[in-house]
């Protein structure tokens, strides 16, 4: 068996209410909970972004962006195309019109990687890198051809980088925006220089046409390229910031319903199209509205901050952790049966009963309180136990049709855990009782 670490939560009248209890900042990013737990540097929590609601939105974003570079890389092939078809002479006509063909069939594969069930982190940076790279490949290619006026003093390819830099905004990932924007600023260095050794011996210099290279010039593109950078990851920053904000419980730093009922919408859609199964379990503190009563509503915020936290711990990332109402918690299993979530649930019962609440006797309040609630271990300080029950379902073993059957069912489960007791994981099925139904403290 494993076994579950403690916690202890103490409390006196000296508690400044709801201080330091918020499981996030007002920048969106997540604290500790616990006072001793070591902060991240600034420049480590910038590279470390594990919030599930970011990679939910970085998600959707890059399917936007895959549509989008699509349609574009297709609008902008008829450029070169048309070029060729009336001046096929030109070198450079055939070298815009192979970058720009290879653009298409790159916007079409990322159109397929995005649009499959499970998309991975690494395909943000793969794609930003590979449009940056396709605009440099192309003005390279010009310096190579003997035309660098062209690579330096371009009308239409040069502005594609801010492109580029635009819609790493739509990705909610300010890695990508940093990285996106640096390779583009190297990246177009190395040409500036390469083309700068041209100056004396290239004959296209000669050529009035797309003007003479000018070094000032090119540093200021540089510089542009610079500030366009530092905007797009301010917007980036806030928006993550706010994005955040929206979709997190400001006292636990769990999932709101609104944004958890959609992931688990999601969630079930995809567990039915491929057949993999998906846990719902509902989570309630025992007693909880009589430890309000007795103790007060920020201690009883304090106590469900900690308790939030200890099931965070416990969860992997996959998983989805919301504030369903009040005291009452959900977590999303996908990728778990019936069996494994509820041993699963049965290690967060046994977490949340090792939360324990110390007071001392100016905190402790003379009203009734459930005569299991609350104990004096010595005099002046009590120590409150909390105990959860938990109801828990399962696709396909609970054959529901609708994602909204599949928490009805785990939510009669909790009341099913309730009535019988309390302080125990209900997994029951059709009325049934299997091996893992009823699990209690050992």
């Amino acid at each position: 068996m494993i076994s579950t670490p403690s916690t202890t939560v103490r409390v006196s009248e000296r508690l400044t209410p709801l201080r330091g209890i918020a499981a996030i900042d007002e920048q969106g990013s997540e604290l500790p909970l616990e006072p001793g737990e070591r902060r991240h540097s600034a420049w480590s929590r910038f590279w470390r972004v594990t919030d599930p609601a970011l990679r939910d939105a970085g998600i959707k974003g890059e399917r936007l962006i895959a549509r989008y570079r699509f349609g574009a890389a297709l609008i902008l092939l008829g450029i070169p195309l048309r070029a060729v078809m009336t001046q096929p002479e030109l070198r450079q006509n055939w070298v815009g019109l192979g970058v720009s063909s290879a653009s298409v069939l790159a916007g079409l594969f990322f159109l397929w990687l995005t649009h499959r069930d499970v998309v991975r982190p690494w395909i943000g940076f793969a794609a930003s890198l590979l449009d940056v790279t396709f605009t440099s490949t192309a003005l390279a290619m010009f310096v190579a051809l003997g035309v660098p006026q062209i690579a330096v003093n371009s009308r239409v390819i040069f502005e594609v980088y801010f492109l580029c830099l635009a819609a790493t905004c739509l990705r909610y990932d300010r890695r990508i925006c940093l990285v996106t924007g640096i390779t583009a600023m190297v990246q177009y260095s190395a040409i500036i220089w390469w083309a700068s050794t041209t100056v004396d011996t290239s004959p296209g210099w000669a050529d009035a046409s797309y003007g003479r290279f000018d070094l000032q010039d090119q540093i200021g593109r540089v510089v542009m390229m610079g500030v366009a950078t530092v905007i797009s990851l301010t917007i980036v920053l806030r928006v993550q910031q706010l994005r955040v904000l929206s979709v997190r419980d400001r006292l636990t730093g769990l999932m709101i319903r609104g944004y958890f009922d959609e992931r688990l919408s999601e969630a079930f859609d995809r567990a039915q199209r491929t057949g993999d199964s998906i846990a719902v379990a509902m989570i309630d503190l025992d007693y909880f509205k009589s430890f309000n009563d007795r103790f007060g509503h920020a201690v009883g915020d304090l106590v469900l901050a900690s308790v939030s936290r200890a099931i965070k711990n416990l969860v992997r990332v996959e998983d989805v952790v919301g504030r369903y109402g009040g005291e009452e918690l959900i977590i999303m299993l996908p990728g778990l049966d019936r069996a494994k979530a509820t041993e699963r649930m049965e290690r967060i019962r046994r977490a949340i009963s090792q939360v324990r609440v110390e007071l001392d006797s100016n905190t402790i309040t003379k009203a009734p309180a459930q005569p299991d609630l609350f104990s004096e271990e010595s005099p002046g300080v009590g120590r409150a136990v909390l105990t959860a029950s938990i109801g828990v379902a399962s696709w396909p073993e609970d054959q529901a049709s609708t994602v909204e059957a599949l928490v009805y069912r785990a939510d009669s489960r909790l009341l099913s855990a309730k009535s019988t007791g309390r302080n125990r994981v209900v997994s029951s099925a059709g009325g049934t009782t299997d091996e893992f139904a009823v699990m209690t403290a050992s």
